[in-house]
């Protein structure tokens, strides 16, 4: 799947929870733990990397590919799977010379526009507010997913240019938080 998203940094997210549940159905809330390894050098911001996150019974293994970059909206292509033994899944990574770099934490807030359609609000430890707008779709249909993700932005009343560019890892890694 191809993970088509724009996110903002906020203030308070109670401004935005009534304009979000106008668009979106409330689906709960859930604390992300991700640890992030990779085989390049520490003393640089990696250019890839895969994270891992524990979920109820499972860890899920994700790594990201950006597709491309448009009116400050990512397109990433996602690969995604679930491991049960995470010391074995740990041990190969480590054997192929991969290192833990960095760890995220953030609550989240899910609000569902429609099955592959979302809404976050996430509080990200040492960085704040920030509400997200999530589309999964085709690769083929980007551009329209583009479109639906700013429309959705502009409906909160939010301006492209408060886009932040930046994801939450080099965030955090610009704070040498690791």
């Amino acid at each position: 799947m191809i993970e088509v998203e724009a996110k903002v940094k906020i203030s308070s997210p109670d401004e935005f929870r009534k304009k979000i549940k106008l668009i979106g159905k409330y689906k709960g809330k859930e604390k992300k733990v991700d640890d992030y390894y990779t085989i390049e050098e520490l003393n640089q911001y990696p250019k890839k990397s895969l994270r891992i996150r524990r979920r109820k019974g499972f860890y899920e293994i994700n790594f990201k590919q950006r597709v491309s970059y448009d009116h400050s909206v990512y397109a990433k292509k996602e690969v995604e799977f679930k491991v049960s033994n995470l010391d074995g899944f740990l041990n190969l990574i480590k054997d192929f010379g991969f290192k833990k770099w960095l760890r995220k934490e953030k609550k989240t807030e899910l609000y569902q526009i429609n099955k592959n359609f979302h809404i976050e609000i996430n509080n990200v430890k040492h960085l704040g507010w920030f509400l997200e707008v999530e589309y999964l779709c085709e690769m083929k249909d980007i551009a329209k997913a583009r479109k639906k993700v700013l429309e959705v932005i502009k409906r909160l009343g939010i301006g492209e240019k408060e886009l932040v560019k930046e994801g939450y890892t080099r965030m955090l890694w610009k704070k040498k938080l690791k």
